[in-house]
Formats: C-alpha cells, structure tokens, sequence
C-alpha cells in the first residue's frame, strides 16, 4: 500500500467494484493488515453480509460487512469462501 500510496480508506472502494460484475451476488475483497487480513463483502440482492462476519467476530449491516481474520493468506480465503458458500442459494 506505500509503494502504490494507497490508503486503507481506498481499499474499501474495490470490494464495490466486484458486486457490479453481472452474476454476482457477493463480492469480497481482503487486504493484508499487522496481523491476519481485513475481509470487506458487499452483496447485492439476498446474501445477508452481517451474518457472515459475524462467524468471524465481525459485523456490519445486512449488504456490507467487514471481519478481520487471524490467518495467513490461503486459510484466510479458504475460510471467508467456504462461510460465504453457505450463504448462497444454487
């Protein structure tokens, strides 16, 4: 983020970017912090965000949510991924 001179206030702007895509529902987006990575998701019709955050300590309103989570890289994907997952209808 220093070398792009980015601010963590213009991360949260991209997340927005991702629910625009045609077919998605949910969109998340995670950015490196001291410790673990911050998870932002944004829904645009049923996926209540709030709920998935809250699996991890987070919290938000119903179409965006954030979290932190205390993991390296992968877990921390693998994880957000597989609570979002549950959320989805087929």
């Amino acid at each position: 983020m220093e070398n792009a001179g980015v601010t963590v206030n213009e991360l949260d702007g991209i997340v927005e970017d991702g629910r625009d895509i045609k077919g998605v529902e949910v969109s998340i987006f995670l950015y490196q912090k001291e410790e673990g990575f911050k998870a932002s998701l944004r829904s645009n019709e049923y996926v209540n965000c709030a709920d998935i955050c809250l699996l991890f300590s987070g919290g938000g309103h119903i179409k965006a949510a954030g979290c932190t989570l205390n993991y390296p890289l992968e877990e921390a994907k693998e994880k957000i991924l597989s609570a979002t997952k549950r959320f989805l209808r087929d």
